[in-house]
């Protein structure tokens, strides 16, 4: 068997956001996507007074966006301010924790099942954050050489027409639980958005007084979209995980834009790395 023998502390990421109890939501949404993290961590009084807490971007989401019986988000003049406005303790969740002698697949399976984790000493301080991504970095080699994006590809693939309303994909959004969509106009494929993305541009015109403006009547291309990244079925899922984490989407498509078989994510690469390490 390969040897996977990694320090823990060695798959903290640098660039998860710490953030204030006190800080608002909308300044968090900010931060977040400003680095690509669907995770902050919270802090009191300085970025080294851990409190053991966390906030994400499906909290976020489910949060500001209020959804009807029928998966409709319903638009109420101030109310997506209101929650906004929130300071980030009131909507925040405690963070998962291991310590730092634990075995690496407590931490992979705890990532595959969290947006992120904190890696404790033994009196219980906080170390450091462990994210999908930095734990990917870390343990690309854990991946078989030989593995191909068909293998892996996670199918079928979530799609919303690029004509549809704003509202319609954040609803989507939030009842799957996704973090993205795939945006298609008959027979092409446009791009990928992102829930990271919706929230960052919900806030930027909260700042402006009027985010309720953006979301009625707006169209998917209100928020913007990053442009697909294909790779081919026989691709090297090595080579692609370093391709996929330089993506704003954490994602690419498998197949070509006239015959899109399969998506890749994050959490397709950490399923991929856990089945290799516990074999």
């Amino acid at each position: 068997m390969p040897d996977f023998s990694v320090d823990l502390i060695d798959l903290i990421d640098p660039f998860v956001p710490a953030v204030n109890l006190e800080a608002r939501i909308w300044e968090v949404a900010i931060k977040m996507s400003r680095v690509r993290r669907y995770c902050a961590i919270l802090f009191s009084k300085d970025p080294s007074g851990d409190t053991g807490l966390y906030i994400t971007v499906k909290r976020i989401a489910r949060e500001i966006f209020e959804l009807s019986e029928e998966g409709i988000v319903l638009v109420e003049r101030g109310r997506i301010s209101w929650a906004l406005d929130k300071v980030a303790s009131e909507v925040s969740m405690k963070i998962s924790a291991i310590e730092v002698s634990s075995d690496l697949i407590k931490a992979i399976e705890g990532i595959y099942g969290n947006e992120c984790i904190s890696i404790i000493n033994e009196r219980g301080d906080s170390l450091g954050v462990v994210s999908e991504d930095s734990l990917i970095r870390v343990l690309l080699k854990a991946i078989p050489q030989d593995l191909r994006a068909s293998d892996i590809a996670s199918r079928p693939v979530e799609i919303i027409d690029l004509d549809a309303p704003l509202l319609e994909a954040i609803g989507v959004m939030i009842q799957r639980g996704f973090r993205r969509l795939v945006i298609m106009s008959g027979d092409k494929i446009y791009g990928i958005i992102t829930m990271l993305d919706v929230i960052h541009r919900i806030s930027e015109e909260h700042i402006g007084g009027d985010p309720e403006k953006l979301l009625v009547g707006s169209g998917i291309s209100a928020i913007g979209y990053e442009e697909p990244m294909f790779v081919a079925e026989d691709s090297s899922v090595i080579s692609l995980a370093k391709r996929l984490l330089n993506t704003r989407s954490k994602c690419v498509l498998v197949g070509d834009p006239g015959n899109l078989s399969g998506i890749i994510t994050e959490k397709d690469l950490i399923r991929v790395i856990r089945e290799n390490i516990s074999s």
